[in-house]
């Protein structure tokens, strides 16, 4: 009887192990992972490792998991067996009747308070979980095998799911600096804006390409001033011949045409930018490049319209 109690205990704990190792796994604040990392401490470097390889440790909890629910279900069946040997039916009412104290003890309670405090506690299991992912490895690589063959069949790379809780994680960090006063609300909304924004792209953010007049290599600035007056646009692409073929590889401001003394052309060279590119990248490129304006194309690098500087930078404020 002292071991089948003694193997439930075992189990409980490690039910309750694994499954709160599990919760804090997915609720634990990466960028304080990262600075305590950056500081020498080995055990966050390791769970830093963990969170960009999550399938190993998901891996390793599932197996984990698993053994808890054996060892604890062997020890009810022996304590019932040894316990009430002659009444048959104990093997059955047993685990039913501990099945609530199993979940509360062993699922519930570990999961709350691994939710309360995520970093504290999953850095405190740092040390027993990576035991127990070398003592597991042969299944865990096993299950993480057929884990890629799934995604190699399904096409489906976890990614994208990666970056959206990296951006919730982000958010909740951007939410905690307002709170304690590091950011004010105007800088927290630009900020929430960017990530909102930075995995978009462009294409939502381009003007057709008849909303701007082009003009020639051949035009003068006050010709431009004069289009600019009767168009009202700022911005004009503009058009040379290449082996017979009329394309737009650069651009004039009519502000720049103010101040010529020789009326000649002003003309910048034109950024070109695929219009499958995220938003934060090319307002990263336009404003390293001072383009205030770029061409877009698509995959048969055809002009599909133009995005201005100007628009991609109020998206920010009205986010």
């Amino acid at each position: 009887m002292m071991i089948a109690l003694l193997l439930f205990a075992v189990g409980m704990c490690l039910s309750a192990f694994f499954s709160g190792s599990e919760t804090g796994f997915y609720r634990m604040n990466r960028a304080r992972l990262l600075i305590n990392a950056l500081d020498g401490d080995m055990i966050s470097r390791g769970l830093l490792w963990a969170s960009n390889n999550p399938s190993i440790f998901v891996a390793t909890a599932l197996v984990g998991n698993n053994v808890a629910n054996y060892v604890t279900s062997a020890a009810i069946v022996m304590g019932a067996t040894q316990g009430l040997p002659g009444w048959p039916s104990a093997e059955l009412l047993a685990p039913m009747l501990l099945a609530p104290f199993i979940f509360i003890y062993g699922e519930l309670l570990p999961k709350n308070i691994f939710l309360s405090s995520p970093n504290k506690m999953i850095r405190r299991c740092g040390i027993p979980f990576g035991i127990a992912a070398v003592l597991f490895a042969p299944v865990s690589a096993l299950l993480w095998l057929v884990n890629k063959l799934l995604e190699t069949i399904g096409r489906k790379s976890p990614e994208p799911w990666q970056m959206v809780l990296a951006r919730r994680e982000l958010g909740e960090l951007l939410d905690e600096g307002e709170a304690v006063g590091l950011l004010k609300p105007t800088q927290q909304s630009l900020a929430q804006a960017t990530i909102a924004l930075g995995v978009q792209s462009i294409s939502g953010f381009v003007e057709p390409a008849s909303r701007f007049p082009r003009v020639s290599t051949h035009s003068t600035a006050g010709q431009v001033i004069a289009i600019a007056k009767r168009t009202g646009q700022t911005l004009m692409p503009v058009e040379e011949l290449v082996e017979g073929k009329r394309k737009v590889t650069q651009f004039v401001k009519v502000a720049d045409c103010l101040f010529v003394q020789d009326d000649k052309l002003p003309a910048r060279p034109m950024l070109t930018v695929d219009e499958k590119r995220p938003y934060l990248a090319t307002l990263s490129h336009m404003l390293a490049t001072e383009s205030p304006i770029a061409r877009v194309i698509n995959r048969k690098q055809q002009t599909v319209g133009y995005v201005t500087l100007a628009r991609m930078q109020m998206a920010l404020l009205v986010e």
